[in-house]
């Protein structure tokens, strides 16, 4: 591998290095969904449509084409059950089998082609009889498992569904996915690891970037190198990243044009919902093709001192408010992009949880936490950004994954994993 896409990456199996452990990770999300779901809340059993929360019960993969709710595969967690039942959509059980010995032989199924959005489109009759088949598959399991009389919950709502369960005398509830966020939003040592991992791939993304920008060169040119890093590297990208540029670069596009760059460009990129082993990652850069005005450079500070005077507060018992406070009132600092109130500014200096999916407990951003402050905890993980316009017509962004440590935080994306104290 050539420098150009960064350094092998240090996460391969080895007999003598264990690196990640997969099957405490397995077990470990298990029976924190168990502990969530049956110990804490009482459901008879959890009904996922949602991808990410059947990958945390399941370990078990589908190409993501069919999430985040498609319904083309489902997972049943039933209380007083050892192991979940995966309903893998058409001959892909037959891969989910052979590749996924932790589960028994019959906990592999097949599913019920036509839950979730997938069901609009085979028509309504046809849709209504794929419900009552479903309906009736997952009741029997119920039965079996003594958990009929007992609350269903569902990581996704549909009337026809709830309605059909209803009809056989099975109470639902919707809660089932505020329940999996609780269960997932406090990381094992394992998932710090794999998001670890993913951060190492971005910094080899950054660093593609870094060797191809240069006047003439395109977005999409740089694009496609980054792209080539995360994938030698191992990684993956579930609709993600993007790099922007110049006049784009100010307020943030969130998107790619293509346009090619010219000497005093400001160029970022978001690496956001780059994955390895399903975890996700999401941090920017900022770079300057050629000399940047000095201009550009106070405002780079500027968001730079935003993002590390709030890290600086993190730490379990501190509140989304507390480190909401940092960060300037948006019509304060903003007024030349024409923001007038706090909701305009979503997405730019806040903070938001990462794991499986880009956006888990905890959110902080001033148009909720100063109203409404959530308490951080040990071993939450979550990405914090911020930005700020140069006022010659470009910006810039910043961002960390962190990890909350007893005492602090750990930054998963400063390249080597280093605590801020």
């Amino acid at each position: 591998m050539t420098d150009k896409y960064g350094k092998s990456y240090p996460f391969q199996p080895m007999d003598w290095i264990e690196g990640v452990n997969m099957d405490r990770l397995r077990t470990g999300r298990l029976a924190r969904a168990k502990r969530e779901l049956f110990e804490k809340r009482n459901f008879g059993g959890l009904l996922s449509l949602n991808e990410w929360n059947t990958r945390y019960v399941t370990s078990t993969y589908t190409p993501p084409w069919t999430t985040p709710s498609s319904g083309l595969r489902y997972s049943l967690l039933l209380k007083g059950d050892e192991h979940p039942i995966i309903f893998e959509q058409g001959d892909i059980g037959y891969h989910t089998q052979r590749n996924s010995p932790w589960l028994p032989p019959g906990n592999v199924r097949y599913a019920i082609t036509g839950m979730g959005w997938i069901a609009r489109c085979m028509g309504d009759s046809a849709h209504r009889a794929a419900v009552v088949r479903f309906v009736d598959q997952i009741y029997a399991e119920l039965k079996r498992a003594g958990v009929h009389k007992e609350v269903l919950a569902m990581d996704f709502s549909d009337p026809y569904i709830a309605s059909a369960f209803e009809a056989k005398g099975v109470r639902t509830s919707g809660e089932g996915f505020v329940a999996m966020l609780d269960a997932r939003k406090h990381k094992l040592p394992e998932e710090v690891e794999c998001l670890r991992n993913a951060c190492t791939i971005g910094d080899a993304m950054f660093h593609a970037l870094a060797t191809t920008a240069r006047p003439g060169v395109s977005e999409h040119e740089l694009l496609g190198e980054a792209f080539k890093a995360c994938y030698v590297n191992g990684g993956e990208v579930h609709s993600g990243v993007f790099c922007t540029s110049g006049p784009y670069s100010w307020p943030n596009l969130r998107h790619s044009t293509g346009r090619r760059l010219a000497h005093g460009d400001v160029v970022y990129m978001d690496v956001y919902n780059t994955s390895w082993n399903g975890y996700k990652t999401c941090y920017y850069r900022s770079f300057s093709v050629g000399e940047p005005s000095k201009a550009t450079v106070a405002a780079y500070k500027r968001a730079y001192e935003w993002l590390y005077d709030a890290i600086s507060v993190i730490k379990p018992g501190v509140t989304s408010k507390e480190i909401a406070e940092r960060w300037p009132a948006g019509p304060d600092v903003w007024g030349d992009i024409g923001v007038v109130h706090e909701d305009q500014t979503a997405g730019n200096n806040w903070a938001h949880g990462i794991g499986l999916t880009l956006y888990e407990p905890p959110l902080v951003w001033r148009g909720c936490s100063l109203d409404h402050p959530m308490e951080i905890e040990e071993g939450m993980t979550f990405a914090i950004e911020t930005q700020e316009g140069d006022g010659e017509g470009q910006g810039v962004r910043l961002e960390e994954v962190i990890h909350v440590t007893k005492t602090g935080v750990e930054i998963l994306s400063s390249g080597r994993s280093r605590r801020s104290r």
